[in-house]
C-alpha cells in the first residue's frame, strides 16, 4: 500500500495561516479568556483537531499571533540601522512613528489592551508579548539611547534604561488613558510619543563649555 502524502509545505504554511489569522480576529474581538478553539476552528474552515496539529495549547496560539504580528505587521525597532547622518532623536521618531502608523488596523493596539486586561490572570501570554514585542523594543531604545550619549547628543547623565522606558511610555500611558481613565476625551498617542520625545532631548542637553 501507498502511504498517504504528507501535506505540502505551501499548503502547511496556509493553514498555519488561516489559524493565526481566525485567532487573531477572535482574540481581538472577545479577549484570550472568552476565546475558543472550537470558534477559531470554524471561522478558518477546518476541523478543530488541525488546530492542536500546529500548537499544543491556546496560549502557544497566542504566541503564534504575536509572531505573525512581528512579521507582517511592522518593522521593529533596530538600532544598527541608525546612519551617522541621523541624529538618535530623529531616528527614533520616524521609525517609531512608523511602527504606530498601523497599530489600530493591524490588531497591534487590541492584542496590547488585551494584555493590559488579562495577563494578570495569564502570565504566559504576559510572557510572549513581553519577551517577543515590548523587551526588544526596550532594549533597541535603550542602546540608540547609549549612542546618543556616544554622540553627545544627550547629556552624561542620563541613564539609558530609565530613559528608555520614558520614551516609550506615551505609547502605553495613551491606551491607559483612552480604554480606563478618559475614553471620552481620548489623546493621539502619534503627538503625545512625538512631544515627549522632543521634550526629553531638550531637557537633556549637554551643558555647553
Amino acid at each position: 500500500m501507498k502511504k498517504p502524502r504528507s501535506p505540502s509545505i505551501k499548503k502547511t504554511a496556509e493553514t498555519r495561516r488561516k489559524i493565526v489569522l481566525s485567532a487573531l480576529n477572535q482574540f481581538t474581538q472577545l479577549g484570550f479568556s472568552s476565546t475558543k478553539i472550537s470558534e477559531i476552528a470554524q471561522n478558518a474552515g477546518i476541523a478543530k483537531g488541525t488546530i492542536y496539529s500546529y500548537f499544543d495549547t491556546k496560549e502557544k496560539l497566542f504566541e503564534g499571533v504575536i509572531d505573525y504580528l512581528i512579521q507582517e505587521t511592522y518593522h521593529p525597532l533596530e538600532s544598527n540601522e541608525l546612519t551617522e547622518e541621523e541624529t538618535v532623536q530623529d531616528f527614533l521618531l520616524r521609525n517609531m512613528l512608523s511602527m504606530m502608523e498601523n497599530f489600530e488596523s493591524s490588531g497591534r493596539g487590541k492584542i496590547a489592551r488585551l494584555i493590559l486586561k488579562e495577563s494578570a490572570h495569564f502570565p504566559e501570554i504576559r510572557n510572549f508579548y513581553q519577551e517577543k514585542i515590548y523587551s526588544q523594543n526596550l532594549k533597541e531604545t535603550e542602546k540608540l539611547l547609549q549612542i546618543a550619549l556616544q554622540r553627545q547628543e544627550l547629556a552624561s547623565e542620563v541613564m539609558p534604561l530609565d530613559l528608555a522606558v520614558l520614551v516609550i511610555a506615551p505609547i502605553w500611558m495613551s491606551m491607559i488613558h483612552n480604554l480606563m481613565l478618559q475614553s471620552t476625551t481620548p489623546v493621539q498617542p502619534k503627538q503625545l510619543f512625538t512631544e515627549n520625545l522632543r521634550y526629553i532631548f531638550q531637557a537633556n542637553q549637554p551643558v555647553q563649555k
